[in-house]
C-alpha cells in the first residue's frame, strides 16, 4: 500500500522531470496543450462581529467586546447582549475560532438549546462583512476548559451560553463556516 502511495505522489513530479528532458517523449501529442488550473485563493476577508442572527430561533441580538479578567477568572457579560472574545480570532474566511458568548437568559442565548444541524448563524461585521455558518454540533463542559482556546483549522464560530441545572456548566455550539461577504 505504501509503495501505491509513493507511486502515486511521485508520478506527477516524476513525469515533469522525464518530458523536460525528453522532449519528444509526447510527440504523439505535440499538438495538444496541458493547461493546469490555477488556484487563486480567495482575499481574506475578516471584521470584528457586532451582531448575530440567526433566523431559526428568532436570535437576532448585538455583539460587543468581550474581555477576560485574569485575576478574577471571568469574563465580562451583559443581560441583553452576547460579547465578541477579543482574544479570538475576528470572524473571517480563512482560519479559525470566532468565539461570541452569553448568557442563558431569554434576551441573549437561552434558545441555543433548540438548534438543530444546519441550521444557520449569521455574524454581521463593523466593516459590513457578513458571515454565514452552519450549526454542526453542541457539547457541554466545564467553565475552565480553554480547548477552543487553542483550536487551529478552517474558519468556525463557536457559541456559548452557561448550562446544568444551577447554570454551573458551559454549553458549546459549533458553526462551520459557508459563506462570507
Amino acid at each position: 500500500m505504501f509503495i501505491a502511495a509513493g507511486a502515486l505522489v511521485g508520478y506527477d513530479p516524476f513525469m515533469r522531470y522525464w518530458r523536460s528532458n525528453h522532449p519528444n517523449a509526447n510527440s504523439t501529442f505535440s499538438n495538444v496543450v496541458e493547461v493546469k488550473p490555477v488556484a487563486t485563493p480567495a482575499s481574506k476577508i475578516s471584521g470584528k462581529p457586532v451582531r448575530i442572527y440567526i433566523p431559526s430561533l428568532d436570535i437576532d441580538i448585538p455583539v460587543i467586546d468581550g474581555f477576560y479578567n485574569a485575576k478574577s477568572q471571568t469574563w465580562t457579560l451583559t443581560n441583553d447582549k452576547a460579547q465578541y472574545a477579543t482574544i479570538t480570532p475576528e470572524a473571517n474566511n480563512e482560519a479559525g475560532n470566532t468565539f461570541i458568548y452569553g448568557h442563558n437568559r431569554r434576551e441573549v442565548f437561552s434558545k441555543l438549546a433548540r438548534i438543530k444541524p444546519g441550521e444557520q448563524a449569521v455574524i454581521y461585521t463593523d466593516n459590513g462583512h457578513r458571515f454565514t455558518y452552519n450549526f454542526r454540533t453542541s457539547v457541554e463542559t466545564d467553565p475552565y476548559d480553554d480547548s477552543l482556546f487553542h483550536y487551529q483549522g478552517a474558519p468556525i464560530l463557536t457559541l456559548q451560553t452557561c448550562s446544568g441545572i444551577w447554570y454551573q456548566n458551559r454549553q458549546l455550539f459549533t458553526f462551520d463556516l459557508v459563506e462570507s461577504a
